[in-house]
């Protein structure tokens, strides 16, 4: 009765026209136990039963929005098709519980990309994939290189865009052991975005799940692909000429042209952020020639320098500048990057701070939302 009345605060707040749940551990499911947290009876409902107390996934949806044709039940998934109210294209909505077999995740990448390669509508594949993209979306807990190229690959060939997700970084933990990862998320197809191109996704409280609950709605800030960004000093470091070669040539996935080049130039932004490790400690640095400096003066104070000795005072010159050079042009696109988020309020600070250069400071990127926009939500 606690996450029925934890469902209920949920559908109350927040008002969905879609609802999937996983992992419900239900053979059946009767209507006025869905009725006793989504409000009212204008809902019609499937699911996909447990096996045992194992699995289960229910998808449920308000019949005065979404219009119901006809449902997909897969291994691993529940997917539903119908029309949304004011749209003429129909839409798929693909509920997901991932089995924790390496073999069975493959067979549901399998099965999702047959049916996703079946649609001719737009589609939404959402849920728990038990499973990551790279190493940041873990801690504390394993991570397996080839599951998670499996589940990029899956991604990548059958052209899906993976919804940035606000709040939490981690959608489930473990308490006992302190593991976190990122196991939910949105899918979309491109179709998706040209309907509702200002959609965006963030978690819920966790509350009294061992995951947090993932929320789709229309806002005002556009969650497609995330930009690629990189800093210009990334580009002033030794060989990145080079790198950016190197990058380039790097093998891609991706049935279209665009997400081909979509993918070569996230490699290049990734090499060349791997190769910029070499300004992760810039402060020390500047620290460094600037105490090689003070040495070179103090001795010069004491005897003449032979010319070699000037040479190397003269070097340790020259990085310094070039150092602190490259700190306060990277501090300008930051600052660039917050005033864009938060406007002319934070200009003057940013100023003072590039010309002063004594103030250290953190940047927060905040996500841009419509808290009143109900639709369309899951």
């Amino acid at each position: 009765m606690g996450k029925i009345s934890w469902l209920q605060r949920i559908c109350n707040k927040e008002k969905p026209t879609i609802l999937g749940l996983q992992e419900t551990k239900c053979e059946q499911t009767q209507d006025n136990i869905i009725e006793s947290f989504w409000g009212n009876s204008d809902f019609k409902f499937v699911q996909k039963d447990s096996v045992g107390a194992s699995g289960g996934i229910i998808t449920i949806w308000d019949c005065n929005i979404f219009s119901f044709d006809y449902a997909i039940e897969g291994e691993f998934f529940l997917a539903i098709c119908g029309s949304w109210a004011g749209y003429d294209s129909k839409i798929a909505l693909i509920n997901v519980y991932g089995p924790h077999s390496p073999s069975k995740k493959i067979r549901l990448w399998s099965e999702l990309s047959s049916l996703v390669n079946s649609l001719t509508f737009p589609f939404i594949i959402f849920g728990d994939f038990n499973e990551v993209r790279n190493t940041s979306e873990r801690m504390n807990c394993e991570f397996n290189q080839h599951w998670a190229n499996n589940f990029n690959n899956f991604i990548s060939n059958s052209d899906l865009i993976d919804l940035p997700l606000g709040g939490k970084k981690f959608t489930r933990i473990c308490i006992k052991r302190m593991k976190f990862s990122k196991l939910d998320r949105f899918l979309v197809s491109d179709e998706i975005l040209k309907l509702w191109p200002n959609i965006s996704s963030k978690t819920l409280d966790r509350d009294l799940s061992d995951h947090c609950p993932i929320l789709l709605r229309n806002t005002f800030a556009d969650s497609g692909p995330k930009p690629i960004r990189v800093f210009n000093t990334w580009l002033d470091l030794k060989d990145a000429d080079s790198v950016i070669t190197r990058a380039w040539s790097l093998p891609t996935t991706g049935n279209r042209p665009d997400c081909v080049f979509r993918n070569k130039l996230k490699n290049v932004k990734m090499e060349l952020k791997k190769h910029s490790t070499q300004l992760d400690n810039i402060d020390s640095q500047i620290q460094d020639h600037l105490n090689a400096i003070n040495e070179w003066e103090a001795i010069a104070e004491s005897r003449p320098l032979s010319e070699t000795e000037k040479n190397n005072w003269l070097n340790e010159k020259f990085s310094h500048l070039e150092k602190e050079k490259t700190k306060t042009n990277m501090l300008k696109q930051k600052s660039r990057i917050k005033w864009a988020l938060e406007g002319d309020e934070n200009s003057k600070y940013f100023h003072n701070y590039i010309k002063n250069a004594q103030v250290k400071t953190t940047y927060t990127a905040y996500p841009l939302t419509d808290p009143g926009s109900k639709t369309p939500t899951s």
